[in-house]
């Protein structure tokens, strides 16, 4: 018995020690985000107001704190029960690195302007290393004042304290460790509570995000991986039955995409030239009319008013990751990105295999940085491009981009790869021809050439503008940024200026998009990210119009080629695996179909359906301008969720077994493994 008196005497002196410990663990933390409120928001121009959420944010410190001192708390008892030094230490190093994690984690939300998660395990070590390159502007700063905050941590550590807290002390904070562990609702952020996505993610404890994204992210992978999928012969449409023809192949359907982009051309006798423009960073949020930040694309909006333009376009991801496979194949994920399938991507039939196997059409991808990022250029050889030109061949009459200040640039600006492929079909007018084309500027360091007088530009529009003086002050701290956006349109302006010059150009049909909104704007809504104009022009419309209907990435390939086999163009195939149902040209806002959004890499946590979208596990109701508010959860968060699940499990099944589509569609496809 006196054994046992012992060794429970010594487990309250071990525990008493260990809060002892963890008090200095908690200033820590604070100190972090008191470096957060004091210098990171003034050093990286946080938007006006943030203060008062970082403040709020302490709350999600203390959360922080005691779901660390739960997790430690069992392995330092253990170990104190040998030895007290070795246990002090443990507890040291451990605390130690979580808080510099932490504070990583602050540097890389400073950076990007949104938090780390699970993504961080979609992207390989040469991806991260080239990410943290371009951040060379970001100084030494921050590095130094963490290894000084090393030294200061580990010297207060080692002179601690020992406080003999009275045991109901020490029963609160257990009762404390235990509820920050439960999925309490009030633990949770509140959308609501917050004027924007940026200012929650302020908020939020950047090593906290990430902790629960990974916990989440694994935990709903692992459930996930244990179901099967539920296959439905049809899904009803407005406009009609989108029908499923084999359960094997979850995504095949009979392919009856309207064609709703006839009664807008005049097409000619021989097949269209498809030139597509995909942009780095374009969001509807500064660029098109009534853009809320006010719009810093003068050209690209000249050219909506003579095309046929749709103002509420969703990018398919936050990421470049999946731009290409949605825009030109309407394909599906897999777990990190559809090019992350590198080699072993599932047969599928794209937009360029279609019309090259077709039309004999040729082939041609133009992009400033480097085309094996992610696996750009294994996902376009899959297709049979017939010529990749990128920062490895681009050529030496052409300028890169200005380094940052480690020496790093991405590659070539906007108006160089435009120039690029202007020399390109200047000496190949072979027709029919589908290009596309990848802008690189409108990325962080924000680099770009003349940029004094790009910035002088934007401090000119931004100030004629209709805005809001507080839009107007937001705007004043991005200057950077927003030059970018007009140096990109100001390359367009030089591109059609000397496209138009070309014979080819009667016969051309242009497709400009962005791939995402820039985050390093700060971003309003959990939709904000994906929203992106979409503007198809041709010398061959009959008539511009405008269009609020939601549209997405998937819905472009399966209406181009309804256009081209309305027209006679080609045949296209009896059915497809296509996840869009094609282009809705109601003038009016209205949104027909539901689709899966990916964020990041590693992460599908969005899904819109109809008028509401499901984001993170809250539940919104989406609005004409595009804005959203949260709704009560109720059983449409269930019915939605239960679909996001269900596209998830079609997803990684489809992917990983290659069912997307039987051996009888593979004369449409492109190369083969």
């Amino acid at each position: 018995m006196a054994k046992v008196a012992d060794s429970i005497q010594l487990i309250i002196r071990s525990f008493r020690r260990f809060v002892s410990l963890s008090f200095i663990l908690a200033a820590m933390i604070l100190v972090v985000r008191m470096y957060e409120v004091v210098v990171t928001s003034n050093y990286f121009n946080y938007p006006p107001g943030t203060i008062l959420y970082l403040l709020v944010g302490l709350k999600y410190d203390l959360l922080l704190y005691l779901r660390i001192s739960a997790i430690l708390v069992l392995p330092f008892l253990g170990i104190a029960y040998f030895s007290q030094k070795a246990a002090r230490y443990f507890f040291i190093l451990v605390s130690v690195l979580l808080v510099l994690g932490d504070m990583l984690l602050l540097k890389y939300f400073s950076a990007s302007m949104v938090p780390l998660g699970a993504d961080l395990f979609g992207y390989s070590v040469k991806e991260i290393k080239q990410t943290i390159q371009v951040s060379g502007e970001l100084k030494i700063v921050p590095f130094v004042f963490m290894a000084l905050f090393l030294l200061y941590m580990i010297r207060i550590f080692q002179r601690h304290v020992y406080y003999k807290l009275k045991p109901w002390m020490l029963g609160v904070f257990c009762i404390l460790m235990i509820a920050s562990l439960l999925p309490l609702s009030f633990l949770k952020q509140q959308p609501s509570n917050y004027n924007n996505e940026f200012s929650m993610f302020a908020a939020t404890n950047k090593l906290n995000f990430f902790g629960e994204s990974v916990v989440n992210h694994y935990l709903y992978k692992g459930e996930l991986d244990q179901q099967n999928y539920t296959f439905k012969t049809s899904e009803v449409t407005e406009d009609g039955t989108f029908s499923y023809v084999d359960a094997e192949y979850p995504f095949l359907h009979t392919e009856t995409t309207p064609d709703i982009l006839s009664p807008y051309f005049q097409l000619k006798e021989t097949p269209p030239n498809l030139v597509f423009i995909v942009v780095e960073s374009l969001g509807r949020a500064y660029s098109g009319e009534d853009a809320y930040l006010g719009s810093f694309t003068p050209f690209l909006d000249s050219l909506m008013q003579h095309s046929l333009y749709w103002e509420n376009c969703l990018s398919t991801s936050g990421r470049t990751f999946e731009v290409l496979p949605s825009t030109l194949a309407s394909l599906p994920f897999g777990k990190k990105g559809f090019t992350e399938l590198g080699e072993n991507m599932p047969d599928h039939i794209s937009l360029i295999s279609l019309l090259k196997n077709e039309a004999a059409y040729k082939s041609s991808f133009t992009y400033g940085g480097e085309a094996h990022f992610d696996n750009m250029d294994v996902f376009l050889n899959r297709q049979g491009v017939d010529e990749i030109i990128d920062n490895s061949n681009f050529g030496a009459d052409y300028e890169k981009l200005p380094a940052s200040a480690s020496g790093f640039t991405w590659g070539f600006g906007d108006r160089e790869i435009f120039r690029r492929y202007l020399s390109k079909i200047q000496t190949d007018t072979v027709q029919p021809r589908i290009d596309v084309m990848m802008t690189l500027a409108m990325h962080d360091p924000f680099n770009v050439p003349d940029q004094d007088k790009y910035i002088a530009e934007f401090q000119q529009r931004v100030n004629a503008l209709n805005l809001d003086d507080k839009t107007r002050t937001f705007n004043h701290g991005y200057d950077k940024q927003f030059s970018t956006v007009l140096y990109f349109d100001d390359a367009l302006r030089y591109f059609f200026r000397e496209y138009c010059q070309l014979p080819s150009f009667e016969n051309t049909i242009f497709v400009i998009t962005g791939d995402h909104r820039m985050p390093e704007i700060p971003i309003s809504t959990q939709l904000d990210r994906f929203h992106v104009p979409l503007v198809i022009y041709s010398p061959m419309l009959k008539k511009a119009e405008k269009f609020s209907s939601v549209v997405t990435h998937f819905d472009i390939t399966p209406s181009l080629v309804a256009l081209l086999d309305g027209n006679n163009m080609i045949s296209r195939p009896a059915v497809a695996a296509w996840i869009g149902h094609g282009l809705d040209d109601h003038k009016d806002f209205r949104n027909r179909n539901s689709y899966p959004l990916m964020r990041n890499k590693n992460e599908i946590l969005d899904f819109i359906d109809e008028d509401m979208m499901l984001a993170n596990g809250i539940i919104y109701q989406v609005y004409k301008n595009m804005d959203i508010e949260p709704e009560k959860a109720s059983q449409k968060t269930e019915e939605i969720k239960a679909k996001l699940d269900n596209f998830i499990l079609k997803n990684n099944y489809a992917c990983f077994n290659n069912k997307l589509i039987p051996d009888s569609l593979m004369q449409y496809s492109g190369s083969k493994k």
